[in-house]
Order: C-alpha cells, then sequence, then structure tokens
C-alpha cells in the first residue's frame, strides 16, 4: 500500500516538474528567468559530465542580481525558480535521459568555466 503512494506521489511531481523550467524560462528578462536558465545550463553540464557548479554558484548569481538592481522579492523568486527547475532537470534526466553530443559538451564546458569566474550572462 505504501508503494502506491509513493509511485502516485513520484507521479504528480513528475507531472509538474516537466514543464517547470519551461514556464520560469519564458521570462529571461526577469531575475527568475535568468536562474531558471542557469540552472538548466549547470543542470545539463552536470548529466553531460562537462563540469560542476562550485557550492557558491547560487549565492554569487544572486549578488550578482542584487547588484544589478533585483528587489527582496525577485531574489527570492531567482532563488526559488533555480531550486525549482534543478530538481525538476534532475527528475526528468531520470525519468527520459537525454544523450550529450560532442558538441553540446564542449560548449557547456565552455560556459561552465564562464559561470565559475562569476559571468552569469546568457551568451
Amino acid at each position: 500500500m505504501a508503494c502506491l503512494s509513493i509511485g502516485r506521489a513520484l507521479s504528480l511531481a513528475c507531472l509538474v516538474a516537466l514543464p517547470l523550467g519551461a514556464c520560469v524560462a519564458g521570462q529571461p528578462d526577469t531575475s527568475a528567468g535568468r536562474a531558471s536558465a542557469l540552472a538548466t545550463t549547470v543542470s545539463r553540464a552536470t548529466m553531460c559530465k562537462a563540469g560542476t557548479p562550485q557550492r557558491s554558484t547560487l549565492d554569487r548569481f544572486l549578488a550578482a542580481e542584487k547588484a544589478r538592481g533585483a528587489s527582496d522579492e525577485q531574489i527570492a523568486a531567482a532563488r526559488s525558480a533555480y531550486v525549482s527547475v534543478s530538481e525538476a532537470e534532475t527528475i526528468n534526466q531520470g525519468i527520459r535521459p537525454q544523450a550529450c553530443t560532442a558538441e553540446e559538451r564542449m560548449q557547456l564546458k565552455e560556459r561552465m568555466g564562464r559561470i565559475r569566474a562569476g559571468s552569469f550572462e546568457a551568451s
């Protein structure tokens, strides 16, 4: 009986998680949109073995957003978006693994190098 409940909860979590990144990423000019894009990049790079984030990545990103003039509410939304999208990406990769091409891996390595250096711009 407990397995059935866990299975239902996991199914529901997957249904909710799948479209989350797309919903948040629809606003790329907001702190939450940029946090979503960062979380997607970091998650994909980790999955492709193209680099891992530093422990301070999220905090440094939020500090950069604060320096851009983000309000406390925008910072909270960005933190929430980053965590939610990271979790959704992990779930998605577990359910539907996607192979990484050599070209994607190279691009992700370059991007992760910039992220580790403190540059959070998408380009």
